[in-house]
C-alpha cells in the first residue's frame, strides 16, 4: 500500500511545460477555490441571472416609487393665423385670444384608491427580485458542483495514466526478462508476445486516460471562461476535495437540511408569494380609480382665463366594460398561483430524491474503497506468489500476466473508488444546498 500511495501522490500533480505557456499566455497556477472563484465571477450564464436580478430590483423599485405623488410640468406654446376677436354691439371689438399664446402647468396628483394595487404590484415584485437572488445563489451552487466535479476529473484521469504508464514500465522490465529466457530457451516466442500484448495493453489505457484528461481539462478552462487550450494554466491538486469528510448526517436530518436550505425552495417560494400579490392586484385592478389631484396654471394670450390660476380635487374614472379584459388578467394571476404552489410541491419531492440519491451514492462510494483496497492486497499477493512460482517453474508466463493485469485493474478500481467518493461528496453537498 505504501507503493500504492507514493505512485497515487506522483500521478495526481498536473504541470504543464513553460514552452507552452509562453505562446498561450501569462503562467498561472490555479487551486479549485480560485477556480470555483474564477468561474462564478466570468460564467456568462450566472452574469446573465445577476443582471436579471438587478433588473427585477429595479422594477420593483419603480413600483414603490409610484405609491408618492407624481409632478408633472407642461408648457404649451400655439402660433395662430390671427388673433380671434369678437365683434360687439355698437361697433365695439372684444379680443377673445391673441395671436401668440401660452399655457404653463404644474400638475400634481396621488392615487387613492390605487394605492391598493400598486402596492400589491409592488409586494409582487419585491418577492419576483428576493426569487431573483434565490435564483443567483441556486446558478452558484449548482457552478460549484460542475467545476469541482470536472477538476476532480482532470486529476482522476491524470492518475489512472500514471497508474498505467507505471504498469508499463513493469512490463517492459518483465518483457526484458521475457526476451532473454527466450535466448536461453526457458520461454518460447509466444510467451514473449503474450506480454508484448500486455505491455500494448497498458499503453492503450495509458493513451485513453490521456485523452479524457485532456477533455476534461478543456471543459474545466471553458467552465472559467478561458480559452480551452490555454497551457499556460496549471492546476493544483484538490487535497482538500479528496480528503477525508465528515460522516453524512442521517437520512432525515439530511432531508430537513435540503428543504430548509435549498435555495430552489426559496426561490419557488417567493415565487409563490408573488403570485399572490398579482393576483390581489389584478383584483384591485377591477376597482374604479380615484386620483387626488391639484394644478398650477399661468396663461398668456387668453383673455378669458386668468392669468394665474390654480385648483385641487378628485378624478375618477372607472372602465365599466372592456370586453372582460381585466377580469381575464385577474383569472390568469390565479392560475399562476395556483400552479406556484403545484412547483413548490414538485420541488420539495425533487429535492428529496436527490439527496436519497446523494445519500446512496455516498455509501457506495465508501463501500467501494473498502473493497478496492481489500482487493489491491489480494491481488498485490497473488502477483507475488505467481512470480515465485515462475521463478520455480510451476507457473506460466500468462499465469503472471493475468495477475499483473489483475493487480493493474486493482489499482485502477482504487484510483477511481477514491474520485467517485470525492464527486459523491460534492454532489451530496449541492444537494443539501451547503
Amino acid at each position: 500500500m505504501r507503493r500504492l500511495s507514493t505512485l497515487l501522490l506522483g500521478c495526481c500533480v498536473l504541470t504543464l511545460p513553460s514552452s507552452a505557456s509562453a505562446s498561450a499566455g501569462e503562467s498561472r497556477v490555479i487551486t479549485v477555490d480560485e477556480a470555483v472563484a474564477l468561474a462564478i465571477g466570468q460564467n456568462a450564464s450566472l452574469q446573465a441571472a445577476r443582471a436579471r436580478l438587478e433588473g427585477g430590483q429595479a422594477a420593483a423599485s419603480s413600483t414603490a416609487r409610484r405609491l408618492a405623488p407624481a409632478i408633472h410640468l407642461s408648457d404649451e406654446y400655439q402660433h395662430y393665423n390671427s388673433a380671434f376677436i369678437v365683434p360687439m354691439g355698437g361697433g365695439a371689438l372684444f379680443p377673445v385670444r391673441k395671436q401668440d399664446t401660452n399655457l404653463f402647468t404644474v400638475a400634481a396628483d396621488q392615487p387613492l384608491l390605487g394605492l391598493l394595487r400598486l402596492s400589491a404590484d409592488y409586494e409582487s415584485q419585491q418577492k419576483g427580485a428576493e426569487a431573483g437572488a434565490a435564483q443567483v445563489q441556486s446558478a452558484e451552487l449548482s457552478l460549484r458542483q460542475a467545476v469541482e466535479t470536472v477538476y476532480l476529473r482532470v486529476f482522476e484521469a491524470r492518475a489512472l495514466e500514471g497508474t498505467a504508464l507505471a504498469s508499463e514500465r513493469e512490463l517492459n522490465d518483465r518483457l526484458e526478462v521475457a526476451r532473454a529466457q527466450l535466448a536461453t530457451g526457458v520461454l518460447t516466442e509466444a510467451d514473449v508476445l503474450r506480454v508484448q500484448v500486455a505491455v500494448a495493453n497498458a499503453r492503450q489505457q495509458a493513451i485513453q486516460a490521456h485523452a479524457q484528461e485532456l477533455v476534461a481539462r478543456a471543459s474545466l478552462l471553458a467552465l472559467l471562461g478561458l480559452p480551452a487550450d490555454d497551457a499556460g494554466v496549471t492546476l493544483v491538486e484538490p487535497s482538500s476535495l479528496l480528503a477525508p469528510a465528515d460522516r453524512a448526517p442521517e437520512a432525515a436530518v439530511a432531508q430537513n437540511q435540503a428543504l430548509s436550505g435549498r435555495p430552489e425552495i426559496l426561490q419557488t417560494r417567493l415565487s409563490l408569494e408573488a403570485g399572490e400579490h398579482q393576483r390581489r392586484a389584478r383584483q384591485y385592478a377591477l376597482l374604479p380609480e380615484i386620483d387626488l389631484e391639484g394644478a398650477y396654471l399661468r396663461s398668456y394670450g387668453q383673455v378669458i382665463l386668468p392669468t394665474n390660476s390654480a385648483f385641487v380635487g378628485i378624478n375618477a374614472k372607472w372602465a365599466i366594460w372592456e370586453w372582460g379584459a381585466s377580469y381575464a388578467a385577474y383569472r390568469a394571476s390565479q392560475a399562476q398561483a395556483r400552479a406556484a404552489a403545484f412547483d413548490l410541491e414538485n420541488q420539495k419531492q425533487q429535492i428529496r430524491a436527490e439527496v436519497t440519491a446523494g445519500m446512496a451514492q455516498l455509501d457506495a462510494a465508501a463501500s467501494a474503497i473498502s473493497v478496492a483496497e481489500q482487493a489491491i492486497t489480494s491481488a498485490q499477493e497473488a502477483y507475488r506468489v505467481t512470480d515465485a512460482q515462475l521463478r520455480a517453474g510451476t507457473a506460466t508466463t500468462t499465469d503472471l500476466l493475468e495477475a499483473q493485469s489483475a493487480l493493474t485493474q486493482a489499482r485502477l478500481n482504487y484510483l477511481r473508488a477514491q474520485y467517485e467518493l470525492a464527486i459523491a461528496r460534492v454532489n451530496l453537498r449541492r444537494a443539501l444546498g451547503r
